[in-house]
């Protein structure tokens, strides 16, 4: 049980940078993507996952983790 945080972490992360994201060096839980005006900004917390940037931009992101990961 101890590991399935860990295993969770891992697995979201490459997703993640699959997707272009880049994890941040100050905070392992943030993440960003470089676009043209607005960068999508993800944040990790415990099980929950907060995204923003330009709308279109949440919309994209959020269509491609709902093909990967159960979301609600």
């Amino acid at each position: 049980m101890k590991k399935s945080p860990r295993a969770w972490y891992e697995r979201i992360d490459s997703y993640l940078m699959k997707l272009g994201f880049t994890r941040s060096d100050v905070d392992p839980n943030l993440y960003f993507k470089v676009e043209k005006d607005m960068p999508p900004i993800l944040v990790l917390y415990v099980d929950a996952l907060f995204l923003i940037g330009a709308d279109h931009l949440i919309y994209q992101c959020k269509r491609k983790l709902t093909f990967e990961f159960e979301m609600k």
